[in-house]
């Protein structure tokens, strides 16, 4: 019997237990700890997580915002409404993958105990920029002719919620496709302080069919 074998290791203990009621191996369950039961007092509760994707703009990353998001849980002894409208702060510099977490706000899985909603951020496509981290991309497109009459100046619109646009020197600049132009600190803001930089690329356009030479027309 393998109980009779513990009681000689562990002592006449187990085997009361086991006398007692406590079926299988229940007397292992409490000697060690108890396996997949209740958790004891004052250990920390670990909430299931479900994951809630987030789109944001560009804009709304650059600038920062609140946005609202309307969540449905369902709640077996918990009193709360169905619905909340949960408020998620987005801060300047958030990057695609960023989490927020609202602890216990999604549904109740068990007696009293409701998952955590953990927001994350997803980056929706810019029609202007790309981002690579902190920095933003911008690639111009120009015509062949403009490319080789060269360019005094690009205009630049900035994400900033206020009308600001930058004028990029290029006077005196051959402009190519290999041409890239560093603005410092016009990318996206940086956790710690400052802003990224902002990239100034080409995409020179050349014309579909030949350019007609005129002295043989």
């Amino acid at each position: 019997d393998p109980s009779e074998i513990f009681a000689q290791f562990f002592g006449a203990g187990f085997a009361r237990q086991r006398s007692a009621g406590e079926g299988g191996l229940g007397g292992m369950g409490d000697l060690f700890g108890g396996a997949g039961g209740a958790r004891r007092e004052g250990q920390r509760l670990q909430r299931p997580v479900v994951q809630v994707a987030l789109g944001c703009s560009l804009e709304d990353l650059y600038r920062g915002c609140t946005k609202k998001l309307k969540i449905t849980r369902k709640s077996t002894t918990l009193q709360r409404p169905a619905e909340k409208v949960l408020e998620v702060p987005i801060k300047p510099g958030f990057k695609a993958g960023t989490k927020i977490t609202f602890s216990g706000d999604g549904d109740e899985v068990a007696p009293g105990v409701a998952q955590d909603i953990q927001v994350v951020v997803r980056e929706k496509p810019h029609d202007r920029f790309v981002r690579e981290g902190a920095d933003l991309h911008l690639k111009h497109a120009i015509s062949l002719a403009d490319a080789v009459c060269g360019l005094s100046h690009l205009d630049v619109r900035s994400l900033d919620a206020a009308a600001r646009v930058l004028r990029v020197n290029f006077k005196g600049v051959a402009i190519t496709p290999a041409t890239s132009k560093v603005v410092a600190g016009e990318g996206m803001p940086r956790r710690g302080g400052g802003k990224g930089d902002l990239v100034i690329t080409f995409d020179v356009r050349f014309p579909a069919a030949p350019v007609a030479d005129p002295a043989k027309q």
